[in-house]
């Protein structure tokens, strides 16, 4: 929705990519620590589809992938906007790393330098339950979003695990707390967008908030557009309600 404002950036996963491979991690390293649980996740070596924008296949160099960032990422008023996940901020690290102007920087210090003091608008979802049934469909299907759904793959068979969504879970809570702890650390104050309260209700209200935040009007006549279509279905809610059951069981056998 941002980016259909023409005036915000053209935000990404720009930095999804991994240090060891050149493209996104694998499903797999989204369980690491779990045990196996069968549903087949792992089972797939094959290296997930990389987009173009974030694959630093081919590049000689990450000034390269840079370079082609902030192109692709910037609007004709010279705003560059980039959706970041907390787990994709260590690869950064250390593939700017390797550049001689970005060595040995902090986080903090790197996001400052690279970005210019940027603005930072952090989004919450309350629901990490849904969060967590929305990945684990989606490291079974490798299909992220709904337009992926139409493509030319065989049908996956979905597998629900508690163990799985529940590792998820507390995945989100921990890159919750660890965002929270180091704008505190850095003394930033973030836009917190929160899915349930804001963009769920209100989605224009949240972009007219989030464009007001960095500073820019809307372009004259501006209407917001549909935001990207859930990929929830039946299937989603059945599995949470299994979890919160699970859950309970759980917690009553302790």
């Amino acid at each position: 929705m941002l980016k259909e404002t023409a005036v915000a950036g053209r935000p990404e996963e720009y930095f999804e990519a991994t240090h060891e491979t050149g493209g996104p991690p694998h499903p797999g390293e989204y369980l690491r620590d779990l045990p196996r649980t069968g549903a087949g996740i792992r089972d797939d070596p094959s290296p997930p589809e990389a987009p173009a924008h974030s694959s630093l296949r081919g590049l000689t160099s990450y000034r390269q992938h840079l370079e082609r960032t902030f192109e692709l990422g910037t609007t004709d008023n010279g705003v560059f906007g980039a959706k970041l996940m907390w787990s994709q901020l260590s690869e950064l690290r250390l593939l700017a790393g390797e550049l001689p102007e970005y060595a040995g920087l902090s986080r903090f210090e790197l996001l400052q330098r690279l970005f210019d003091c940027p603005r930072y608008i952090r989004v919450v979802r309350r629901d990490k339950v849904r969060q967590a049934v929305s990945l684990w469909r989606a490291l079974q299907t490798r299909r992220w979003r709904l337009e992926h759904a139409a493509d030319s793959r065989e049908p996956v068979v979905l597998h629900y695990r508690f163990e799985g969504i529940n590792h998820l879970v507390q995945a989100f809570h921990e890159e919750d707390r660890a965002w929270k702890e180091f704008f505190a650390a850095c003394g930033v104050t973030p836009l917190t967008i929160v899915y349930e309260d804001d963009l769920d209700v209100d989605p224009a209200r949240s972009v007219r908030k989030a464009l007001d935040f960095i500073g820019v009007a809307p372009p004259p006549g501006w209407q917001a557009g549909e935001p990207t279509k859930r990929q929830a279905d039946a299937k989603s809610e059945e599995w949470v309600a299994a979890y919160h059951r699970d859950a309970c069981l759980q917690t009553s056998s302790i």
